[in-house]
């Protein structure tokens, strides 16, 4: 059961969670008695996410959250990320799947944790078992910025059942570890999408010479509730799958329900499909063919917007992390037969 505390707050600054650098990226004006936020659509994939092009702040909002107070702040204190020396010619992942050369990457200083947000992170970490990283990243730039984005993890955490959280977090490849950095970087400093922020999971880390079984879901800072929330369900669906490993999702019998539940069609054989479960995306969505509902819908700023579902893993957690976490004002689509298979298969 979760402590009231903990939900008490997730309430006040899941309101507040701020947007991401997106593909698409709108701004609203809450009402006199909402707070005023920016908001990004999901468009990352599992292991695979667009990187960012461009930084974005969350505009500051109008919120219930005091002003800050105390005159410290809560430094790191586990060890920081070693560092790393540039590797420009890096080896791809496992079939070559990321969507840019990876680098090596040196991290900047942390900043520093307000008081306020140490311990809203502390009584994440309590109540979901998740390792919240301090050291080398950038949760906000002060308090307000630090609680509305530890805010965003917080509610999407709560948006899910128990027992898709409870995979998530705790799966074959360890307890999962959130770290928040405009580098798309891992702890070990690998960058799988070249230069630039992005949104991912991965059950795998590289420290340019060795690779190891991780699990690690790395947003950009500022990252919206819907975005964690799409990650917090990709790795939910690769609790159980090799590291490295991600198309082998697709051969579960609960993808093969989703799927089937949803219009989803496999255009090739069994033994092709596995066989080319290692291959870039673009060679697995050759693999499938979407006949399923129209998957548009109008964002809580009136924007007609599509769910970035170009192969059934990135619908699994498009249009879940929709379901589950959109931002009161959204207006989706009854999507029945994905309301119906979520409902009956994790809630």
């Amino acid at each position: 059961m979760r402590s009231r505390g903990l939900l008490a707050a997730v309430s006040i600054v899941a309101l507040l969670s701020g947007a991401i650098a997106g593909a698409i990226a709108f701004s609203t004006a809450g009402d006199a008695e909402r707070a005023t936020y920016t908001y990004a659509t999901p468009t990352v994939a599992a292991e695979h996410a667009t990187p960012a092009t461009t930084a974005t702040t969350a505009t500051e909002a109008a919120s219930s959250i005091a002003a800050p107070t105390a005159t410290t702040s809560i430094t790191a204190t586990e060890p920081a990320t070693p560092t790393l020396v540039p590797a420009v010619s890096a080896s791809p992942t496992l079939g070559e799947a990321w969507s840019a050369t990876p680098y090596l990457y040196t991290p900047a200083p942390d900043v520093a944790l307000a008081p306020a947000a140490f311990d809203l992170l502390t009584e994440i970490e309590s109540e979901w078992g998740v390792r919240i990283v301090i050291a080398g990243q950038d949760w906000g730039d002060d308090e307000a910025a630090q609680m509305r984005n530890l805010g965003a993890l917080a509610g999407a955490l709560a948006s899910l059942p128990a027992n898709v959280v409870s995979l998530a977090t705790d799966s074959s490849h360890g307890s999962l570890s959130l770290l928040s950095n405009e580098d798309g970087r891992t702890l070990a400093g690998w960058q799988p999408y070249g230069h630039g922020a992005a949104n991912f999971h991965t059950t795998e880390d590289w420290d340019g010479n060795v690779r190891s079984v991780a699990s690690q879901i790395v947003l950009q800072t500022g990252a919206d509730r819907v975005t964690i929330t799409h990650e917090l369900l990709h790795a939910y669906q690769m609790h159980d799958a090799p590291s490295g490993s991600y198309g082998q999702s697709l051969l579960t019998a609960e993808m093969n329900s989703f799927m089937a539940a949803t219009g989803w069609v496999q255009t090739v054989s069994d033994d092709e499909l596995q066989s080319r479960m290692h291959g870039t995306w673009a060679e697995i969505a050759e693999m499938f063919r979407y006949e399923g509902s129209g998957l548009s819908y109008i964002s809580e700023i009136g924007e007609t917007l599509q769910a970035f579902t170009p192969n059934p893993i990135e619908a699994f957690a498009a249009v879940g992390a929709l379901i589950y976490a959109a931002p009161d004002g959204t207006e989706l689509p009854d999507w029945p037969e994905y309301r119906r298979w979520f409902e009956s298969n994790l809630d």
